[in-house]
């Protein structure tokens, strides 16, 4: 995939060319892409927009006179809900990818997608009005709520992300004039490339919605309700723009069942392989006229198969990975609750993260790749996995040393909010936290945007959504070993906690990093 820095458009017509020592320059990007693209800021807007004030809205009670909650179900518990619910929300994406490639298209799912959503929004925002106002109905409707709404977005989230390039239609190699005067090959991994950029940017935007429902729930009354129904209304928003522009996006058919169609394959060549002792009679029918004869389609049903496995190999880092990401949305923000916010509520922390992300990413994009490519450095996608797993590594290394100050700081010392009387953090600035976000933010910019790309490269025709979700299953296994986390998840732990994460990212990034070597990828 070309490395070099995008160029002006071109801006005289463009003829077919092969030609080979020709500079490449991205391509132009249809309006359906970037109206999918705002679709998606939308949805990604209402997620994050409801996870970032869960860890409060689990964690604290209503009548917390610090930092009022909903729930009042301690750290550890809280911590341990939200990682099984990332468990659940990022393995529903493999039913959203089967249910596209097998059945129904990517384009109907994603419909069916924003309609569950919608309906398990409702159900969550309805009754955190009535946990707030009557005491009652907060943890049933959460959890029926949250488990449409991780259905929902598991059946959007790999089928979005695949229906962008859906829209960017298939054409053949182009030579072009630019302004400059100078001719250049329009590419179409570059096209896809500046899409994936351009797409985790737009997430990371949507992640600051964090910011308002954050403020929401600390200022109004009845505030997580509230918070709750400015998601509900991104989510209703963007169905409905979705569904006026029904008929006007493009989509890739179904292509039948890929997991049946394998399972059939490898049958019929196993068979052919070892035929029954009692079969002496000469087949005389054709492949097609026999389903016990291997065809030139089984054949290519397997060569399929074995693709994707090889893609999928690529996500292996990605569980530890993960671990750490999703830390943001649970013992981060309980660490900030054991410190001096200065009036600020303590899951507003969580927006430097994206914020980040939206700064550097078009830094990395427009000159540390084009300037590396210049260099004749071989800065692969693998190796960018490979850094952004080292960053995750350091950021955990920081925090762990966060920690260890919040401990060794009073009045509260290892057992922050229960001194004095309950509700007193200890005496370290909330600012302190500002290096995890940024180093995480590098880690997500290097790591997750190289896996997208290496997902969609990768997968067959054929698997393009179920690879996606396999790549999102990979994020699951992230929080199943959280969810084990969560259980010594408490003070005086979390620098045991911290460290030993920090370690588990340190092998992981050394190994990813020598298994290229060692099959000569460098």
């Amino acid at each position: 995939m070309s490395e070099q820095k995008d160029r002006d458009p071109p801006s005289v017509e463009s003829v077919t060319s092969s030609e080979p020592d020709l500079p490449t320059v991205r391509g132009h990007v249809p309006y359906k892409v970037w109206l999918v693209q705002g679709l998606y800021f939308l949805e990604r807007a209402a997620f994050y927009g409801l996870s970032q004030p869960l860890q409060n809205y689990l964690q604290l009670s209503r009548d917390d006179p610090f930092r009022p909650g909903a729930l009042g179900l301690g750290q550890a518990r809280a911590v341990l809900i939200i990682y099984i619910w990332f468990v659940y929300s990022y393995s529903t994406p493999l039913a959203g990818g089967l249910l596209a490639d097998c059945w129904l298209g990517r384009r109907k799912t994603i419909q069916v997608g924003f309609l569950i959503y919608l309906v398990g929004l409702g159900i969550v925002t309805a009754t955190a009005f009535t946990q707030r106002i009557y005491g009652t109905g907060g943890l049933p409707g959460f959890i029926v709520g949250m488990l449409l709404v991780g259905a929902g977005t598991g059946t959007v989230k790999p089928n979005i992300t695949v229906f962008l390039i859906d829209q960017l239609p298939e054409e053949e190699p182009k030579i072009v004039t630019l302004k400059n005067g100078e001719s250049a090959t329009v590419s179409r991994d570059l096209t896809i490339s500046f899409i994936w950029n351009v797409n985790y940017w737009v997430i990371n935007i949507g992640g600051l919605c964090g910011i308002i429902t954050t403020n929401v729930e600390k200022y109004a009354y009845a505030g997580f309700g509230f918070a709750f129904l400015i998601c509900l209304c991104l989510i209703g928003i963007s169905a409905t723009i979705f569904q006026i522009g029904y008929t006007k996006f493009d989509t890739a058919p179904p292509s039948g069942n890929p997991v049946a169609n394998l399972v059939g394959a490898l049958r019929r060549r196993r068979e052919a392989a070892h035929p029954r002792p009692d079969l002496t009679e000469v087949v005389t029918q054709t492949p097609s006229q026999n389903g016990s004869i291997p065809s030139r389609d089984d054949e290519t049903t397997i060569a399929d198969a074995k693709s994707a496995l090889r893609a999928c190999l690529v996500f292996l880092p990605f569980p530890a990975l993960m671990l750490s990401v999703n830390l943001m949305d649970s013992t981060l923000i309980a660490q900030a609750g054991t410190m001096q916010t200065h009036g600020l509520p303590n899951d507003i922390m969580y927006n430097l993260n994206p914020i980040s992300v939206m700064v550097f990413l078009p830094f990395f994009q427009s000159w540390i790749y084009p300037t590396l490519a210049r260099m004749k450095v071989n800065f692969s996608p693998e190796h960018r996995i490979g850094v952004g797993l080292f960053c995750a590594a350091l950021a955990l290394a920081y925090t762990t040393g966060i920690q260890h100050l919040i401990y060794s700081t009073g009045p509260c010392f290892s057992r922050p909010l229960k001194c004095l009387g309950g509700s007193i953090p200890n005496d370290v600035s909330v600012g302190l936290q500002t290096p995890t976000y940024v180093l995480l933010g590098w880690a997500e910019i290097l790591a997750i945007v190289a896996g997208t790309q290496l997902a969609y490269a990768r997968a067959p025709a054929s698997m393009k959504s179920i690879v996606q979700a396999l790549f999102n299953f990979f994020s699951a296994l992230g929080s199943l070993i959280g969810g084990g986390v969560s259980f010594a998840a408490y003070d005086p732990n979390m620098v045991i906690v911290y460290g030993s994460i920090t370690g588990l990212l340190l092998f992981v990034s050394v190994a990813f990093e020598l298994s290229y070597f060692v099959r000569g990828k460098v």
